[in-house]
């Protein structure tokens, strides 16, 4: 994956949440973002720009592996048509299975058959201001991905990331290195109860180096 965000979300630094952890048990830390993550970013610009060039997705990848799309709950066939907004909803999967994946499959031969639910067209595809998106990632996307997006920095509401934090504390606290908030450094109990009060968290998880 590629790692020149143009988001907005990079010009923070070192201030939000960042988590050292161990590199092995860095997947571990994936479901936060089971429920998707915010992204402050520029909008206007089609799906498949938005994805490639803002989020930093490999155009190879995205084409060949990410098959369906979802933009505000409809199905998107054609990605470089289909405009990301302020608000916007975007769902990544892989090939889902059996006929129900066949019909949901960007630009496939049973498409016809989702009839007005399908994502239309946009002529216009211009770049506007900065705004947020919601990017939820789904089977084997999230397994893919959700490490590259985590480690670049997301946004996350508190309350999902005390969530998490609240229901593997004791199985994950020992893969926590350091948990710095701010600049500020912490004690990894600190992430049941996230003294922040903007909304939503940026939140940063990178590995270790000195203890792969």
């Amino acid at each position: 994956m590629k790692s020149n965000q143009e988001n907005v979300s990079a010009e923070i630094s070192e201030s939000g949440l960042i988590l050292t952890v161990t590199a092995a048990e860095h997947p571990n830390f994936v479901g936060l973002l089971n429920a998707g993550f915010m992204v402050n970013i520029r909008v206007g610009e089609s799906v498949k720009i938005f994805a490639c060039e803002r989020l930093g997705i490999d155009q190879a990848y995205f084409d060949e592996r990410i098959q369906t799309l979802f933009l505000n709950s409809k199905p998107v066939d054609d990605p470089v048509t289909a405009v990301v907004k302020d608000g916007s909803i975007l769902a990544l999967s892989a090939a889902m299975p059996g006929l129900v994946g066949a019909v949901f499959r960007k630009g496939g031969k049973y498409r016809g058959l989702r009839g007005s639910i399908t994502h239309p067209d946009e002529n216009e595809v211009t770049a506007g201001k900065t705004g947020w998106v919601t990017v939820k990632l789904f089977n084997l996307i999230l397994k893919e991905l959700g490490p590259f997006f985590l480690e670049t920095g997301v946004w996350l509401k508190r309350e999902t990331i005390q969530a998490f934090f609240a229901d593997r504390f004791s199985r994950l606290a020992g893969d926590i290195q350091s948990v710095n908030l701010n600049g500020k450094e912490l004690a990894p109990q600190a992430l049941l109860k996230i003294e922040n009060e903007e909304e939503p968290v940026y939140i940063k998880i990178v590995t270790d180096q000195l203890n792969p």
